[in-house]
């Protein structure tokens, strides 16, 4: 009998792993493609939210026990500035947990094959042969049956089979700085921080970790120039006194215009190459693991695209408008009046960021949240 054709993962992120797993837990052969050899850096705070987690639990991927010892940080204290000037500072729960994505997103690959997903190794995809077969840039021509791109923002799978995406494409900066136990401690009094003001549509993040603290601007609604997200990284680090000779990376992130695209067909999408990152955040990891567990799901119940209605749809499309109530004219300064003066604001907002509510709770009759000055 012909053996039947594998699926093809390309891009070995948490949406592409996650989707290996569960196909290879199946009995599903499955290829596994990445440009990059693991461990390999990844820009990303690396804020995982109690419904990523949950997700990772609830599949069966991960015990308990491994995503709490995946964390390098935890943190229940939120702090908001807008220009540098404290507005607010939230202790209370969920708390969010903050993963090393070099080690987090090897854990996951591992895992993938030690469910018997099949590396291919270092291989980028470069488009589709005319005989049907995906084309990666080593010469290899790969026959699949059905193909599942998890290969980033600047997903050439999602180009290739859809399309250039319509509208420009957000911009994060980021650097990690080793501090001492001793000057670390000055961090925590405050937390998780958000800086607002630094770049239109977006915010600058702090992050004490283990050792270190992560450091990083982005924008998610506007075009905003290199140039300019390193000024803003550079006027951050000075404010935090760690100096602005940083180690610096960058990467895009996908806000650009239109709805999520999950694909149909043979060629399925998951997480940021289906445009999967929260407007308003940056946020991504819970949308990649949420949409590689629906790509797999469709795979494998014989559906030709998953569900445009999920949560992790939702929630991307919500904060794209929402996204306007917070950085978008005039609506900014009503938006930090609010951060400043309201706990329950305040709260909301961090229950979202941490996954433990969406943007739905903003709209809610019965404890209705204004933007209203007064």
């Amino acid at each position: 009998m012909r053996k039947e054709k594998p699926v093809l993962v390309v891009g070995a992120g948490p949406a592409g792993s996650v989707c290996a797993w569960r196909l290879a837990r199946e009995g599903v052969r499955v290829l596994l493609a990445d440009r990059s050899s693991f461990p390999r850096p990844k820009l990303c705070g690396g804020a995982l939210s109690g419904y990523g987690a949950d997700l990772l639990v609830r599949c069966g991927m991960l015990l308990s026990i491994e995503v709490h010892d995946l964390a390098s940080a935890r943190h229940g204290i939120f702090s908001c500035f807008d220009d540098f000037r404290l507005l607010r500072t939230f202790c209370g729960k969920p708390e969010i947990r903050i993963v090393d994505r070099t080690f987090f997103d090897s854990f996951l690959y591992r895992r993938a094959l030690e469910a018997g997903a099949e590396p291919l190794g270092e291989q980028e995809f470069t488009g589709f042969h005319p005989g049907g077969g995906a084309v990666f840039r080593s010469g290899l021509i790969v026959d699949f049956r059905r193909m599942v791109g998890a290969d980033g923002a600047n997903s050439t799978t999602r180009r290739r089979a859809y399309g250039k995406p319509r509208g420009s494409f957000g911009l994060c900066l980021e650097t990690f700085v080793p501090l001492a136990p001793s000057v670390l401690e000055r961090f925590a009094p405050l937390g998780f921080q958000a800086h607002f003001g630094l770049l239109p549509y977006g915010y600058g993040w702090v992050i004490p970790r283990l050792d270190d603290v992560c450091v990083g601007v982005g924008s998610f609604g506007s075009r905003s120039r290199p140039v300019e997200a390193a000024k803003a990284l550079e006027r951050l680090l000075e404010h935090l006194e760690l100096g602005s000779r940083r180690n610096i990376q960058g990467a895009v992130v996908p806000t650009f215009r239109g709805s999520v695209l999950p694909g149909k067909g043979r060629v399925l999408l998951a997480g940021e190459a289906a445009g999967l990152c929260d407007r308003v955040s940056g946020e991504g990891i819970a949308h990649a693991l949420e949409s590689g567990l629906l790509a797999a799901e469709a795979i494998l119940s014989g559906a030709g695209a998953w569900s445009a209605g999920a949560r992790c749809v939702r929630q991307v499309k919500d904060s794209g408008f929402y996204r306007h109530l917070l950085y978008g004219r005039p609506f900014r300064k009503l938006a930090m009046k609010r951060l400043r003066e309201s706990d329950r604001f305040q709260e909301l907002y961090w229950r979202i960021i941490a996954g433990d509510s969406d943007y739905a709770v903003l709209l809610q009759r019965r404890r209705p949240m204004s933007f209203s000055a007064t």
